[in-house]
């Protein structure tokens, strides 16, 4: 499917590698309402058999999506971070 996508393509239309860039990220990106990406960002908590790198990766993943203009900033996501794991682990996170 991806390869019939870029062939259909106009010929030139992507001339350098930001143009690559957007064309993939508008196909790709995670298309949803910002205020459920926010939401979403809000209760990320930690499940019972989730690695610690899973969640650091689903918590990244998550505030990468989160639109610039409500995105809180990287030292407030900091202090957010810990509050996805258990008591006892966010306290010695923090």
């Amino acid at each position: 499917m991806l390869k019939k996508k870029f062939k259909g393509l106009l010929a030139n239309h992507i001339v350098d590698l930001a143009s690559f860039h957007r064309v993939f990220i508008d196909r790709w990106e995670r298309k949803k309402n910002p205020l459920q990406i926010l939401s979403e960002y809000d209760n990320i908590r930690r499940t019972i058999n989730e690695s610690v790198q899973d969640y650091c990766t689903r918590f990244n993943s998550i505030y990468n999506v989160t639109p610039t203009n409500i995105k809180p900033p990287p030292d407030l996501a900091l202090i957010k971070f810990p509050d996805g794991f258990d008591t006892d682990m966010s306290y010695q996170l923090r």
